[in-house]
């Protein structure tokens, strides 16, 4: 008989699967090449505290190095910066964040929660689909017909950005000894709002019992 389109919005939240930490290591010297060099050993070991907590070297990803000349002299005190990206779960957080913390001249930047948006959104679509049938179907029955079936359906999901700022830690890290895990007395995680918009088209048709 015809069809009767139903849109709805169905909004939940979901828990983040990890994380990922955005990391500057800094030095200063004299000399560039010293300081890169001395770099590059502190982020050796720092990969090897990292294995100790269950963090392969396949987590661990360098995304720059930049050298900073002092009043653009080449032998003028220089800082070397190299930044690092460091994927980890969430149950690795509290060990991951403390070993951070006890090296002195590394910054936390920021904290990048990662989430499984598509296998969120197959459940949020599903419930919406749900939701939108129940509506036909009242729709329907006051307009005196029936839903026989589905001509067409369509579907789009969203979320906000997951990254995070974390530029107090930095601060601390300073001030913080030795690797223990930091406690926060609560586990380590996020979440966010995953929006779905379904259109659909149903089709129906006289309602006998009318």
């Amino acid at each position: 008989m015809g069809d009767l389109r139903v849109t709805g919005e169905h909004d939940v939240r979901i828990d983040a699967s990890g994380a990922r930490l955005h990391v500057t290591v800094r030095a200063q010297s004299s000399l560039a090449a010293t300081a890169a060099a001395k770099k590059v050993a502190e982020v050796r070991a720092l990969v090897e505290s990292l294995a100790t907590v269950g963090i392969p070297d396949s987590s661990i990803d360098v995304t720059g190095m930049q050298i900073v000349t002092g009043q653009g002299k080449i032998l003028a005190s220089q800082e070397v910066r190299i930044t690092l990206e460091i994927a980890v779960e969430n149950e690795q957080l509290p060990g991951v964040l403390g070993i951070l913390a006890a090296n002195k001249g590394l910054a936390v930047d920021q904290i990048e929660w990662m989430y499984d948006q598509f296998e969120a959104s197959i459940s949020a679509t599903a419930d919406a689909m749900r939701m939108a049938r129940r509506k036909a179907d009242a729709v329907a029955d006051a307009a005196g017909l029936r839903v026989v079936g589905v001509a067409s359906a369509s579907d789009t999901w969203s979320m906000p950005s997951p990254r995070v700022e974390m530029a107090s830690f930095a601060a601390d890290a300073r001030m913080r000894v030795g690797a223990a895990p930091l406690d926060m007395g609560m586990t380590m995680s996020s979440s966010t709002k995953l929006s779905v918009r379904l259109t659909v088209d149903f089709e129906v048709a006289e309602n006998d019992a009318h």
